[in-house]
């Protein structure tokens, strides 16, 4: 009887741990696997387009093929408390230089990429410059909170170089909101790059992306950030296509939502021998189906109030008070003048006449009592007498 009692309670208390498991799952959010929901984003890039605005040339280092930079195709998708990043490339990533074999810390050595995230998707927020030595803005007053920077080098490295680059100032109140993968992995020809979703705080669905390709070079200046350069003529290290001076975007292809152009994009730019004189090219974020504008969300239109939807009625107008007046005494009667007789010409000179006119007399006044007039000198000379 003991050991019957003694089983029905163990049962029992399996039971009840088991219920509670149950519970606890259905209370956890569901996660969302890429191959269950889809891709917030998945976007295919044209072929053959590495080559930036339209006439960049490849380095003359022959280890480089044609198709290296190509961008084929950009995913990304969540897998619980994960954002995947998903590159794909024309050509296989090269995981080490052929003729010495030698690679990386994250195993690939020619490629970088840099990953501008529009968390909310909002005009007027977040930073509308690249970061340095890419000479490119956002366009459509939107900007980045977040860019993801893939290079070969650790995540130690890159940290040290970021935090010692000094000569920009402005640069270093961004350093913050540059965020180092926490998993990188090559799949021939494709990158996938994982991050904690802690470390881009509000990024969902809703978010907008872009994705620069460029050439990997272990240099750091006032207008290089550990990317190649582009150059009048292509040389060993950098593309070729460009200009000498300053505002040449380095980037060989990126990714462009419906309508856009990737070449008109990027060469709308004026190249300046000085850096404060440059205009630079404006590139912009692409959102879920390949859009321009976040889901949801129209391009500001002003239009007239009438169509706006809104019913507001006009303000009434009020008039302001009044002090009182007194009564006014009856108006008279306006007395129109009499008319006057015309004025008579005056007397027009014959021809015999000798145009002078004599005035008429005027009566002289008798003078006052009390006044008396000088009297009249008398005519001739009056002779002086002299004093003996």
């Amino acid at each position: 009887m003991m050991r019957i009692s003694s089983k029905a309670i163990v049962i029992t208390v399996l039971l009840m741990m088991l219920c509670a498991a149950t519970t606890f799952v259905q209370a956890q959010d569901a996660v969302n696997y890429y191959y269950e929901e889809g891709a917030w984003l998945d976007i295919a890039d044209n072929i053959g387009d590495d080559k930036g605005p339209g006439y960049y040339q490849y380095p003359l280092d022959k280890r480089l093929r044609r198709g290296t930079f190509d961008l084929k195709r950009f995913r990304v998708y969540e897998e619980g408390s994960v954002v995947v990043f998903e590159i794909q490339m024309r050509n296989y990533i090269m995981r080490e230089w052929p003729d010495t074999r030698k690679s990386e810390d994250q195993g690939f050595v020619a490629n970088m990429w840099d990953i501008y995230i529009d968390i909310d998707g909002r005009e007027n927020s977040g930073y509308q410059m690249a970061l340095p030595g890419r000479d490119l803005m956002f366009s459509g007053n939107l900007g980045w909170e977040k860019v993801v920077i893939i290079t070969p080098l650790s995540e130690f490295e890159v940290f040290d170089i970021l935090r010692n680059k000094t000569d920009e100032l402005d640069f270093q109140n961004r350093v913050d909101d540059v965020v180092y993968p926490d998993y990188v992995r090559v799949e021939r020809d494709k990158m996938i790059v994982k991050i904690a979703k802690s470390k881009l705080p509000g990024i969902s669905e809703r978010s907008g992306y872009q994705c620069l390709a460029m050439g990997y070079n272990r240099i750091v200046s006032p207008n290089r950030l550990l990317n190649r350069d582009v150059r009048g003529f292509p040389t060993f290290d950098d593309f070729g296509g460009g200009h000498d001076s300053y505002g040449d975007p380095p980037v060989m292809d990126i990714i462009v939502p419906e309508g856009e152009d990737q070449y008109k994009l990027l060469r709308d730019f004026r190249s300046e021998p000085y850096r404060e004189n440059i205009r630079y090219a404006s590139v912009p974020f692409v959102f879920a189906g390949g859009k321009k504008h976040a889901p949801g969300m129209k391009p500001v239109v002003k239009e007239p109030a009438a169509t706006l939807g809104i019913n507001i009625p006009p303000p009434a107008i009020i008039p302001p008070p009044t002090a009182p007046t007194a009564p006014t005494a009856p108006l008279k009667p306006i007395l129109t003048p009499r008319p006057t007789a015309p004025v008579k010409p005056a007397p027009i000179a014959t021809q015999n006449s000798s145009g002078f006119v004599p005035l008429k007399p005027v009566a002289s006044s008798k003078p006052k009592e009390g006044f008396k007039p000088i009297p009249k000198a008398p005519d001739g000379f009056i002779p002086v007498k002299k004093k003996d």
